[in-house]
C-alpha cells in the first residue's frame, strides 16, 4: 500500500490486493464519528500502473519527515515527477466517479462491502469528494451499512 494521506489510517493512496481489486487507487468518502468504519471511493488500475508508482517511489529521495505529515518525495528528475502528478490527479478525477465504493473496519484494508456504482451513486460520490471534507457515514446508511452486531 502507497499511502498518501493517513489520519488513524489510511485516507488516500495506492494498494495492491485490497478493497477487493488487484491494484487500485482509493479515497475515503465517508466514515463514522463512534466507530472506525470508513466508505472508500475505489478506482482500479493496472497493476503496471501500481509497480510504476512503486518504482519511481523508490528511487525518490523522502527528504525530511517530520513528525507530522507525510514525506514530500522529490522525485529523481521532472519528467517523472510530472508524469506522476499526472497519473494522481487522473486518479483523483476518476474517484469521483468510482466503478464500486468500499466500507472497511479500521485501517484494514479487506472491504467489509462493496457495492458497484451507477450514475446517481457516481454522481454522489463526485459531490461528496468535492466538498473537501469528509461525510459522516450515517449520511450513507442508503448505500451500505455496517455489519450487525459491529
Amino acid at each position: 500500500m502507497i499511502v498518501l494521506d493517513y489520519y488513524d489510517g489510511p485516507l488516500q493512496g495506492f494498494a495492491r490486493g485490497a478493497f477487493g481489486a488487484d491494484c487500485c487507487y482509493f479515497q475515503i468518502v465517508a466514515w463514522s464519528r463512534w466507530r472506525d468504519y470508513r466508505l472508500f471511493s475505489v478506482v482500479a488500475i493496472e497493476p503496471e500502473t501500481f509497480q510504476g508508482i512503486a518504482d519511481a517511489l523508490a528511487q525518490a529521495d523522502a527528504g525530511r519527515v517530520g513528525a507530522v505529515g507525510p514525506a514530500r518525495w522529490a522525485f529523481a528528475d521532472r519528467a517523472t515527477a510530472a508524469r506522476m502528478d499526472a497519473l494522481l490527479r487522473r486518479c483523483i478525477e476518476q474517484a469521483r466517479a468510482p466503478g464500486f465504493v468500499c466500507l472497511t473496519d479500521g485501517a484494514a484494508a479487506a472491504p467489509l462491502a462493496c457495492v458497484p456504482t451507477d450514475e446517481d451513486l457516481r454522481r454522489r460520490v463526485g459531490a461528496a469528494l468535492s466538498s473537501g471534507r469528509v461525510a459522516d457515514l450515517r449520511e450513507w446508511r442508503d448505500v451500505v451499512r455496517p455489519p450487525a452486531g459491529r
